[in-house]
């Protein structure tokens, strides 16, 4: 982003108009030259790329409550700092989606016009059993939904193969399950309203089930 594009202010959730500290917070993580650069600028990234190959993105979402506490150690070792950092890069992520579609919006194969991006809700492909069968063996429902985005992700990405059965075999559920005290859930429950009208990016038509069911 440019330093123009910084320092615009205008009504929308995603931009730095929110005199919110929490929201400011977020926002100067998303201005700063690091979390627009590291580990990478998308936007570079794509321009570079794109004149030499067809470049698709697929975003893995995980509920932001199992993101934060997954890795509580991180970021000063506290909630509130390693739940800003993710905030701030769930903002670029978005703001990157949002020029992506503006800028090079719809391309044509054919007769068919594709989007450059998708959505895959990860907690919709892991297992309830905890973990005991290492995430590979689900309930109907867990498989159904596996062969379903596999399918979907086959199609948006031009694989010739739409089945794969051992794509999930080696899949592990995540058994963290770090505990927080109130002022924990305190500070994550403010920090997810900062996120309204910002993440989960919104579902593209004709999206699967399976994606229409992300939860925040």
């Amino acid at each position: 982003w440019s330093e123009t594009e910084k320092t615009t202010t205008t009504s929308s959730p995603l931009s730095s108009s929110s005199s919110s500290t929490t929201t400011t917070m977020m926002e100067d993580i998303a201005n700063s030259h690091a979390g627009r650069n590291h580990p990478t600028n998308l936007k570079v990234f794509y321009k570079l790329y794109s004149p030499h190959a067809d470049v698709k993105f697929v975003v893995l979402h995980r509920p932001f409550e199992k993101i934060v506490l997954s890795h509580i150690d991180f970021d000063n070792g506290s909630v509130e700092g390693h739940s800003n950092v993710i905030r701030g890069f769930l903002l670029v992520v978005r703001r990157f989606l949002d020029w992506l579609d503006k800028e090079e919006g719809e391309y044509t194969t054919g007769e068919e016009e594709e989007k450059l991006w998708t959505l895959v809700c990860v907690d919709r492909l892991e297992s309830d059993d905890g973990g005991a069968n290492d995430g590979n063996v689900g309930n109907d429902q867990d498989n159904d939904a596996r062969r379903n985005i596999v399918k979907y992700l086959a199609k948006f990405l031009g694989w010739s193969n739409e089945e794969c059965p051992e794509c999930f075999s080696h899949w592990k559920t995540s058994t963290k399950n770090h505990l927080v005290g109130q002022d924990g859930r305190d500070i994550l429950e403010e920090h997810v309203k900062t996120l309204k009208g910002i993440w989960p990016p919104p579902v593209l038509e004709g999206a699967l089930p399976e994606q229409m069911m992300c939860s925040l």
